[in-house]
């Protein structure tokens, strides 16, 4: 869903300047297009090596036969040749000169924790960096102009949900009384899941508007043999109305799409109206990522950032930075009862709140 189209008067004051003195030199201006240019085919490796399960197995074994595992996973064994090439540009893996063994290289363990990043960008929202130029000329933004893979993004998300989120997010949790948990914007109902497994007395309703999301989250479900706990709901959380299967909610968590409550004003009658659609919720775990400040010059990108910033004002998705949450909260009828910051990706919260 589109977001109010920025004014110019929206624009963000705290981009990075251009002071070249924070700048690191481009000594060789062949290698630094070379690496640019490589970097992004190795974006797309990784994601085609997580999802084809060689990342896997190498992070299990350390080191995998290409041929045993070309006929195993049934793939071309000239194309797994070359993603296992643009692997090792970037020292992912390390490809041995009879070109069949492979192993985990230096670069192996961050690419490996961070790979959830990597199938975000170039599965979940390959489609409008590929065709940009389309999603930037104006007669052209019309309809689904910005579309992305609903399915990819859910998995993308559940694996950086789980490797940055979730440990944070349980210690929230320590000592709360739920009785039902709904999770807004479910993805891949890989957290009601693992609600549920924590807390075996609760019951869990997962709310998404996208199909394909909620289409992952039933097959997680089914394969945790949790159907008769977790239901799912199809529904716009931005637009939500009271509900029978709502009434009994008492802790509401929502993560990786908090953003999509902005601008303001949208934000707060959003956090207001879960008030009144969940009317005995006691607790509301939110969980999300702002928009960059203080970067001090074009080098200064964390992982992830340029990426989300780049695709959300494709979108005109208006990014909140964290002092805009916060001063969002107290307007909208919640306190902040307990907090945790995230790292990775930087500029990320999880708030406990509950109702002022």
């Amino acid at each position: 869903m589109n977001a109010e189209p920025l004014k110019m008067n929206d624009l963000p004051t705290d981009l990075p300047g251009p002071s070249v003195g924070e700048r690191a030199p481009v000594v060789d201006p062949e290698r630094y297009c070379a690496d640019t240019f490589n970097g992004a085919i190795a974006s797309a490796a990784i994601s085609a090596a997580w999802e084809l399960g060689l990342l896997d197995e190498l992070a299990e074994h350390g080191r995998v036969s290409l041929a045993d595992f070309a006929e195993r996973k049934d793939t071309h064994p000239g194309a797994l040749y070359n993603v296992v090439v643009a692997l090792s540009s970037r020292r992912v893996v390390r490809l041995y000169p009879a070109g069949d063994l492979v192993t985990r290289d230096e670069g192996f363990a961050s690419a490996y924790r961070t790979k959830g990043f990597f199938y975000w960008l170039t599965r979940g929202c390959g489609d409008l960096f590929t065709a940009l130029p389309s999603k930037i000329r104006n007669p052209e933004r019309v309809g689904d102009y910005a579309h992305r893979d609903s399915r990819a993004i859910s998995v993308a998300c559940r694996n950086i949900a789980r490797t940055f989120f979730d440990p944070p997010f349980r210690e929230l949790l320590d000592g709360l009384d739920v009785g039902t948990v709904a999770d807004l914007g479910c993805g891949s109902g890989d957290r009601i899941v693992m609600l549920s497994k924590l807390m075996p007395e609760i019951r869990a309703i997962g709310i998404d508007v996208a199909e394909g999301a909620l289409s992952v989250s039933k097959e997680a479900i089914t394969q945790a043999g949790l159907e008769d706990r977790i239901s799912l709901v199809h529904d716009d959380v931005l637009n939500m109305i009271p509900r029978t299967e709502y009434a009994d909610v008492d802790l509401v968590t929502c993560f990786l799409m908090g953003h999509d409550f902005w601008p303001r004003d949208n934000c707060v009658r959003t956090l207001r109206r879960l008030r009144e659609v969940f009317p005995n919720v006691r607790h509301l775990i939110l969980g999300d990522t702002c928009r960059s400040v203080g970067l001090k010059g074009p080098d200064q990108h964390p992982m992830f950032t340029l990426g989300f910033e780049t695709v959300h004002g494709v979108m005109d998705q208006y990014l909140p930075t964290l002092d805009q949450w916060t001063s969002v909260l107290a307007e909208s009828g919640w306190r902040i009862a307990d907090r945790r910051m995230i790292d990775l990706p930087a500029f990320s919260f999880i708030y406990r709140l509950t109702p002022a």
